[in-house]
């Protein structure tokens, strides 16, 4: 990923780890919150800090850009001086055509938004994840790419998410590899992918914070 603009240095993220659930409301300079009482998806905003423990759907991902437009809004109550936005996200995954809307917002926003994966994420979360302008994973987190499969009707699923029916199977498949193998800049070529995907024996890959950077997929462990 390219971050030219912007030199980032372990020592200066050396404490963004915290718990959200601890965060008091009074202390934030700023402070929202989604819960969706169906699924439990929660995102949380504290100052310049997203908590996304959430699937990725549009609602989630309609917040997760409300919170961050929010943050840039009220950047003039924050005293760094180099003004970022984090986000803190675990996620068992979702939607992947919901991701395109944050792309399309990502693209057009001039301030640096980062990810940092705290425990696990799964296929589109750490999609999500990965197509920040900075990327960084705990040293302890887990990242995992599930199998593309069919229903008996024939609808494409991505672990347990419906993404299309089979009539845009291809056109899903082609978004799909060019977002992991190419818009994220990462290390998979469409060739590893398609081998673990037409691989019968093999469910689902699960990385550790080192092969998940190896990949090309994080630019920091921290």
């Amino acid at each position: 990923m390219d971050i030219s603009n912007t030199q980032i240095n372990k020592r200066k993220h050396s404490a963004i780890h915290y718990d959200c659930e601890m965060i008091a409301p009074h202390s934030c300079k700023l402070y929202d919150k989604y819960y969706n009482v169906l699924n439990c998806d929660k995102l949380v905003l504290a100052n310049n800090h997203i908590y996304f423990d959430s699937l990725i759907n549009n609602e989630s991902i309609s917040h997760l850009i409300k919170f961050i437009n929010s943050i840039i809004a009220n950047k003039h109550l924050f005293t760094f001086n180099d003004f970022q936005i984090y986000i803190h996200i675990n996620s068992k995954g979702g939607l992947f055509y919901e991701l395109m809307s944050f792309v399309k917002y990502r693209n057009n926003c001039i301030y640096e938004i980062v990810s940092i994966i705290e425990k696990e994420c799964y296929d589109s979360g750490f999609l999500l994840a990965s197509l920040c302008s900075y990327r960084i994973i705990n040293k302890n987190a887990k990242v995992y790419l599930s199998k593309i499969h069919s229903d008996v009707q024939n609808n494409l699923y991505w672990n347990y998410f419906k993404q299309c029916s089979n009539e845009h199977s291809e056109e899903f498949k082609n978004l799909l590899y060019d977002v992991l193998c190419v818009k994220v800049e990462s290390n998979l070529t469409p060739e590893k992918l398609t081998q673990f995907f037409e691989n019968d024996s093999l469910t689902i890959l699960s990385w550790n914070s080192k092969k998940y950077k190896k990949l090309g997929f994080a630019d920091e462990i921290l």
